[in-house]
């Protein structure tokens, strides 16, 4: 039988969109990789601020400007915020080449892409319904494109490994601009697929009520806080223990050198690599309980974070490093197990722009919490260890997931 991702790529509109977002996701994976190392260079473990600095220029925006986003055509919307993207690439390359980089420029430039994908994601994800609207694809539609992230997750660590070993650190913007040029044009070739044409009668007209509609459409989606308090703490524990605590981890204990970098590299790419097989594996199966499948997606991703700087303490480097590996492939299977299933559960439960709305709720939820866990972190590392703290978001993330499953009611007709 063909496989679901085949299948679905057969469609134009789909195979277009999904190129751009493809290409657009692996300039965003090198920008990413590059600018943690760099700030780890440059302030150490602070380089957890910068991370803080994102989560709150991505928190203002969930929360505010989804009022003002609603009210612009999706398409319209994304293109020109890609546009907008790729702008603060170039300019912050300009300056990077004229007056040197360094971490206010390269925070400036992180929290102005932030902010930007705020907005971007939410109408993306909200659009797949929309331009696959068969019930019996959605699920694979969800898994193909966040495949796109995924592999590019894979790949982009490894890239801009090589691309700094040879040349400047600046230009991962470069190729993060000429990415979201990419973007921007895969989605106007598709943009009339990507406009909702259902009745807006039951919308919210005012300032007010457009603000809280993510909150009003969660609460009449049974399970829906679950979810979001779940995704919140696993985030936290991800942004801290994994996004920022395995370079610092790794510098300290392989060194600042081409071979940490390439040892962080190894340990990003098999997270990635774990979501993307898992995703591939995952839209095949027919599942009984998809709601305890999305909720033992969360129990693994936090059980391979909390053992993942156990291999340090006991093994040496070259033995050290594959395990690493291995348990953040677990973790990233863990992350397929969850990540399609939520996103199916919201989208075939809501209408397009209440499932925007609670994209973005889900985003100000998990990014505040990021922001929360982040901004803690030197003084988490200093009390209690790098591998400590590492361990500490891994519990929490599993904690809870265990706790939805024993305590939480599953709603009538999982997604």
């Amino acid at each position: 039988m063909t496989h679901p991702f085949i299948a679905l790529l057969h469609d134009r509109n789909v195979r277009v969109l999904w190129g751009g977002l493809a290409m657009s996701a692996i300039g965003t994976e090198l920008y990413r990789v590059g600018a943690v190392w760099l700030a780890v260079g440059l302030a150490g473990g602070d380089a957890s601020l910068l991370i803080a600095a994102q989560a709150a220029a991505t928190l203002a925006v969930s929360l505010g400007g989804g009022a003002v986003a609603d009210l612009v055509p999706r398409a319209v919307l994304i293109v020109w915020l890609n546009v907008m993207s790729a702008a603060v690439c170039a300019l912050t390359v300009a300056a990077a080449l004229t007056f040197g980089l360094t971490l206010p420029l390269l925070m400036t430039a992180s929290v102005a892409l932030a902010a930007f994908a705020a907005l971007t994601t939410p109408a993306l994800i909200s659009g797949v319904p929309l331009l696959v609207p068969e019930p019996e694809r959605l699920r694979a539609a969800n898994g193909l494109f966040d495949a796109s992230t995924r592999s590019a997750q894979v790949v982009g660590p490894f890239i801009a490994a090589g691309w700094l070993a040879i040349g400047p650190a600046v230009h991962l913007l470069t190729a993060n601009a000429i990415s979201f040029l990419a973007s921007a044009g895969a989605v106007a070739a598709v943009g009339r697929q990507l406009v909702d044409r259902a009745p807006r009668t039951g919308n919210p007209t005012t300032l007010l009520a457009r603000l809280g509609l993510g909150v009003s459409s969660a609460c009449r989606c049974p399970g829906a806080w679950w979810i979001l308090s779940a995704t919140s703490v696993r985030s936290a524990g991800m942004a801290l223990g994994f996004t920022v605590g395995v370079p610092v981890l790794l510098s300290q204990e392989v060194g600042f050198s081409a071979g940490g970098l390439a040892s962080v590299a190894l340990v990003f790419g098999g997270s990635a690599a774990g979501e993307l097989i898992g995703n591939a594996v995952v839209v095949t199966w027919k599942l009984r309980n998809p709601w305890r499948m999305l909720f033992t997606g969360y129990a693994v991703i936090g059980l391979g974070l909390m053992l993942l700087p156990v291999p340090l303490l006991f093994l040496d480097e070259t033995a050290a490093v594959p395990a690493m590996v291995l348990l953040a492939f677990i973790s990233g299977l863990g992350g397929a197990l969850a990540g399609v299933q939520m996103l199916t559960f919201f989208g075939s439960r809501l209408a397009s722009d209440a499932f925007g709305a609670v994209l973005r709720l889900r985003q100000a939820m998990v990014i505040g919490a990021a922001m929360v866990a982040t901004a803690a972190g030197p003084w988490l590392f200093e009390v209690l260890g790098v591998p400590g703290t590492i361990a500490g978001c891994g519990a929490a993330a599993t904690g809870i997931a265990v706790f939805v499953l024993v305590a939480g009611r599953q709603p009538a007709a999982s997604g």
